[in-house]
């Protein structure tokens, strides 16, 4: 199963039983607040499964905010109960979990999902998409640019090979893992990573202008810097899209992939002629 469509279901499950707890009939309605605050928990659901654990961290705190300023008017009339605090604190752990925890597990459900349709498309060491897969990806988005214009951006996320040439094997693995999944971790779950070797890392960003795909890129070629304490010029990253960088585009997919099918000599046929 595509992760895609694990997503569309669980949101729609988690619609479900958010419509069903407003509907069932009760002895005592609920009050606005938490209704209120069931709807920021689906919100922060759907972050979490979205975006993985940044967006759904961003997403709680903005909904524990929210939420807290619904019972203003209550803190105000009560004061600060045990019931009250109780209440808060119940919501407020439930956005935290939903959103932080929910996020996290959200992103290991992506990778597992892929391990179980076929870890062919898997990087042996770094458990990110291999390069069949990043080539297979590019293709498709180069085919769907040609069709419907829907605009698709990479990002060649490099380190420099004095970073970890002269480490043991098992050492350059544990580094390439953890760069890997400080990337994963920091991407929306929309977006994919894979590893194509040599210390390279491609960021691939569905929907996703060229100066959208830079910003991302800035912030996470500074932060693998930051991991491995790097100098600046240690880790580079280069920024292509469909729209404006179509002949690279291909390029980079023919290099992925040693034998590529007719497929992708024919979405890249009317590129090269085009340039």
């Amino acid at each position: 199963m595509k992760y895609t469509r694990f997503e569309t279901l669980v949101i729609a499950l988690g619609a479900a039983v958010v419509a069903a707890s407003v509907l069932v009939p009760r002895e005592v309605a609920p009050q606005w607040p938490e209704l209120v605050a069931q709807a920021l928990l689906f919100v922060t659901f759907a972050a979490a499964a979205h975006w993985g654990r940044n967006g759904g961290s961003v997403t709680a705190m903005a909904s524990a905010l929210i939420y807290v300023l619904t019972r203003v008017p209550l803190l105000s009339s009560q004061g600060l109960t045990s019931n009250v605090a109780g209440a808060l604190l119940t919501r407020l752990v439930a956005f935290a979990v939903v959103g932080i925890v929910g996020g996290e597990v959200f992103g290991r459900i992506k990778y597992f999902l892929a391990r179980v349709d076929g870890s062919i498309m898997l990087d042996e060491y770094t458990q990110v998409y291999n390069r069949k897969y990043c080539s297979q990806a590019l293709r498709n988005a180069i085919g769907q640019y040609q069709r419907y214009q829907t605009p698709y951006s990479v990002t060649l996320l490099s380190l420099s090979p004095a970073l970890f040439a002269e480490l043991r094997p098992s050492r350059q693995h544990s580094m390439l893992k953890s760069v890997a999944n400080h990337i994963r971790s920091d991407i929306r779950l929309v977006d994919d990573v894979g590893y194509l070797g040599d210390g390279r890392f491609l960021l691939m960003f569905p929907n996703t202008p060229k100066a959208g795909a830079e910003v991302a890129a800035d912030r996470l070629r500074a932060g693998v810097r930051d991991l491995l304490g790097a100098k600046d010029e240690s880790v580079s990253a280069t920024v292509l899209s469909v729209a404006e960088d179509p002949s690279a585009m291909c390029e980079l997919a023919r290099s992925l992939e040693p034998a590529p099918p007719p497929r992708l000599d024919d979405v890249c046929a009317g590129v090269q002629e085009q340039g």
